[in-house]
């Protein structure tokens, strides 16, 4: 449903991912895991086309994604990025209708949907974007990215500075949408617990590169492994 292929690419001249080929069936949510500056974030950012690509490809639904990532975004592809970037000066409503709109769809009805699937977000409608707590905005990303109706939805780091009871509801709600939605799902996290609840099936980068892939009961088990590699 959703492949990186072959993918090496990274900024300017440094080249951070080299020959990375993963795969998201239809439906299913994948964790991508490994410690810091081994080259998740990059990896996502190739995979949106927000850096330019040496070599490599990105296939969703069936199609060669486009270079755009306008084009990409329009073929199914939904991307949260580390660090969440709402915008702050729109109500909470607002960045849902935008996200909504821009992707060709009827921007009330895409409120009020997204609205009842986040909860939590219902009491802050109109309150500005900026003024919610970290916890909130990354809660309020989310749904602006669910707000395109995405085929493969990339999450960068979702639970970075977010409180656990927040972290919590975040999974609950990726689980319930993978099911009711059919969403495919893509996570790139530190936060093993997190990603242990929601996925079934891991990758784990290692210096740019794939360095395994694993189910979640043999990682869960595996300790050593968890050390070596995420460092938990």
């Amino acid at each position: 449903m959703f492949k990186i292929k072959n993918a090496t690419g990274g900024y300017g001249k440094t080249t951070i991912i080299r020959d990375v080929s993963i795969h998201v069936n239809a439906a299913e949510i994948v964790a991508l895991l490994g410690r810091n500056g081994v080259g998740k974030s990059t990896l996502m950012r190739y995979a949106t086309g927000l850096i330019k690509a040496t070599s490599g490809s990105i296939e969703i639904a069936g199609e060669t994604a486009p270079p755009s990532p306008a084009k990409r975004a329009r073929l199914g592809l939904g991307y949260v990025p580390q660090g969440r970037f709402v915008f702050p000066r729109m109500s909470v409503t607002e960045n849902i209708a935008v996200a909504a709109a821009s992707n060709g769809f009827d921007a009330k009805k895409s409120v009020a949907a997204i609205l009842e699937d986040f909860p939590l977000l219902q009491p802050k409608a109109n309150d500005l974007a900026g003024g919610l707590s970290g916890g909130q905005q990354q809660v309020l990303a989310l749904a602006r990215a669910l707000a395109t109706r995405p085929k493969i939805l990339l999450l960068d780091e979702p639970t970075e500075g977010v409180q656990p009871s927040i972290i919590d509801e975040m999974a609950g709600v990726l689980k319930r949408i993978n099911e009711e939605h059919k969403i495919a799902i893509l996570v790139a996290e530190q936060n093993l617990d997190f990603c242990l609840s929601i996925s079934e099936r891991a990758y784990v980068m290692e210096k740019g590169t794939i360095r395994m892939e694993t189910d979640r009961d043999s990682l869960r088990a595996d300790k050593e492994l968890q050390q070596e590699l995420l460092g938990v």
